[in-house]
């Protein structure tokens, strides 16, 4: 594979991470207990690499929370990149960038539930980090 299209798997502190988006926090504690019983990250949550912004995986930064993990394995991209696509999560249709950007860094705000979708080519990695090794 080509170094373009690979990814890199880095580790960063929860406090980098900016929420995107609401969250159901059902589903962040069922999430939760998932990590736990397994005892190992697998989904590295992707990142813009300058603003910490979630691009997919608020949940998972949340449920990191709630282990009360220090650290949180993340792939950190820009939305220039290639790789990287957003549409609206109903339609389909493209999403302008400037709309995540504009509301997180701007006013403070996150998106509604479900707003965005970003999808990865190629997938994303998977990993199997021990959550000992991230508290």
């Amino acid at each position: 594979m080509s170094d373009e299209l690979s990814y890199c798997v880095a580790i960063k502190p929860l406090e980098f991470f900016r929420s995107s988006e609401h969250v159901n926090v059902a589903d962040v504690h069922k999430l939760a207990a998932t990590i736990a019983d397994t005892g190992v990250w697998t989904t590295p949550i992707p990142v813009d690499r300058e603003t910490g912004i979630i691009m997919d995986g608020n949940h998972r930064a949340r449920a990191a929370a709630l282990l009360r993990l220090r650290y949180v394995p993340c792939v950190l991209l820009s939305y220039d990149d290639a790789r990287v696509s957003v549409t609206h999560w109903r339609t389909g249709e493209p999403f302008r960038v400037d709309r995540i950007y504009e509301p997180i860094l701007g006013a403070g705000q996150v998106l509604p539930y479900k707003t965005t979708r970003h999808r990865f080519a190629p997938a994303l990695p998977r990993t199997a980090i021990e959550l000992a090794v991230l508290r």
